[in-house]
């Protein structure tokens, strides 16, 4: 019997066709979704956080010029100044403050009037009425800011003015106004546009450049894949080609969704302390920038240090900690507090808590709180359970974590949300790796499992009380002693 044998330029072209479908089409889909992410998503989000931070800066600064006012004033409630003596200390404190591009940023005073008490670089228009004023668009800028206290007590004002001690230079400006009743006056500072959106472009640039290289070494590494296959395929033979093909498909695909896997889990575990880094990093930089009141906040920036060089270390551990999960061994084991542990994890969770105005609480045990166990570990799971927590709860709601120490061999925690619930169906099967109640793009379900495991490792049992719409509550039971898991 006769065997059709295909020429090998009819081979080369299937193969190719089949590349180009498998590897090339997604490959392109992946180069285009992810310009276009950065030009709809990262780009305008940076924009939008540049312009959050530069508002919520300004704001600090005027409530801390604002105080300025509100000591003098009580001054002169108690006697130690008179009014007139109190709003000239105020006047000359206000113009002599400064910050910002070569200490040029300023604060101004204006009344209700309006009538301009001090501004530093507009001497002209001290002790005059302003309520005519208009910028170059016609806004009655004053007046305005007037309108925005009376309203609000305080708020943003967008116009246009003269940069900074420029005359001639004018550009658009976003203020913050804040009425200080007392005096009838209002204080105020703000930004130009045109800095906020130097800086952006900084930063743009600097995302297009990273990008552009990426983009590079995924075409260089395209065109690589493109040659070598190329020439692989030249040098396979007929009756194999197809198999060859398809076997390597398969083995790829599975060596990818395990790096997948594994790089999501990394990811999932090593987010949390990062965020409590970043949240501790930016307060403290919020600290730094107050400098009248520096000297108050020291305390305060030596705790988030200490904070931020913990969770800096734990993220290390939990990279130790998943090396450990695949061995099931505890790292290391040392007797620590487990109250100190519940503290230092809702303190590192609690800015995400407060971010959907939730009311993280504390209701710790009292008695011996001593265990032996592996505290990083520890901190881990909790993190994990309270941050699953504050995921099924809505705005305004409470989680509770609270621990019991009464017992003299064991110690528990509880961790309970009132948000909602696990459908009773899923109550089995939460522990198992890749399984998840919420939405596929949302998670991969390694939170709970990397929780059971480090139970487990610790010879603790760990329990799941939940109603769908009413709540869920993780109790975990250690030992007091150590006790490695029995194979």
């Amino acid at each position: 019997m006769l065997r059709f044998q295909p020429k090998s330029s009819d081979l080369t072209a299937y193969n190719w066709k089949s590349f180009i479908l498998r590897f090339v089409v997604p490959t392109i889909l992946t180069i285009l979704l992810y310009i276009l992410a950065i030009f709809f998503l990262l780009l305008p989000l940076i924009e939008r956080n540049s312009m959050v931070r530069k508002q919520e800066m300004i704001q600090e600064l005027t409530r801390s010029a604002w105080n300025i006012l509100a000591k003098l004033e009580n001054d002169e409630k108690n006697g130690l100044l008179t009014r007139d003596e109190a709003q000239q200390q105020a006047i000359d404190q206000i113009r002599n403050l400064h910050y910002g591009l070569e200490m040029k940023d300023y604060f101004w005073i204006n009344d209700m009037q309006p009538r301009m008490v001090i501004h530093p670089y507009r001497s002209d228009l001290n002790g005059k009425d302003v309520s005519d004023y208009t910028d170059p668009d016609g806004k009655h800028v004053f007046v305005e800011m007037v309108d925005t206290v009376r309203r609000h007590g305080s708020g943003f004002v967008s116009y246009k003015w003269q940069a900074r001690d420029n005359k001639y230079h004018v550009i658009p400006k976003l203020s913050y106004v804040k009425g200080f009743e007392p005096w009838g006056w209002i204080i105020g500072t703000g930004i130009y546009i045109d800095d906020v959106k130097a800086e952006i472009a900084e930063i743009s640039r600097n995302v297009m450049l990273f990008s552009g290289l990426i983009l590079l070494i995924m075409m260089v590494l395209l065109g690589s894949m493109l040659s070598i296959s190329y020439k692989a395929h030249l040098r396979q033979q007929v009756a194999e080609a197809e198999l060859q093909q398809t076997q390597s498909s398969l083995a790829m695909s599975e060596k990818m969704a395990s790096l997948g896997k594994l790089s999501a889990m990394v990811a999932h575990e090593i987010n949390n302390p990062l965020a409590g880094i970043l949240s501790y990093a930016r307060l403290s930089g919020r600290y730094l920038e107050d400098r009248t009141n520096a000297a108050a906040h020291i305390d305060a920036l030596r705790d988030n240090l200490s904070l931020i060089a913990d969770e800096a270390k734990r993220c290390g551990n939990i990279v130790k900690n998943l090396l450990q999960f695949a061995r099931q061994s505890v790292g290391d084991v040392g007797l620590v507090h487990l109250n100190e542990i519940i503290s230092v994890s809702t303190r590192v969770i609690e800015h995400s808590a407060k971010m959907k105005k939730l009311n993280l609480k504390r209701e710790l045990g009292q008695g011996d709180d001593m265990l032996q166990c592996d505290a990083g570990a520890i901190q881990q799971i909790m993190v994990a359970l309270i941050v699953n927590a504050i995921e099924a709860s809505s705005e305004g709601g409470d989680i509770i974590v609270a621990t019991d120490c009464t017992e003299p061999e064991h110690v528990n925690l509880r961790i309970s949300d009132f948000g909602c619930g696990i459908p009773e169906q899923d109550l089995d099967k939460i522990f198992e790796p890749f399984f998840s109640t919420k939405e596929s793009n949302k998670s991969l379900g390694l939170g709970l499992a990397a929780v059971y495991g480090i139970v487990r490792r610790h010879a603790g049992t760990i329990k799941v009380d939940s109603q769908q719409g009413s709540g869920t509550t993780f109790t975990i039971r250690l030992p007091r002693r150590h006790v490695p898991e029995q194979a």
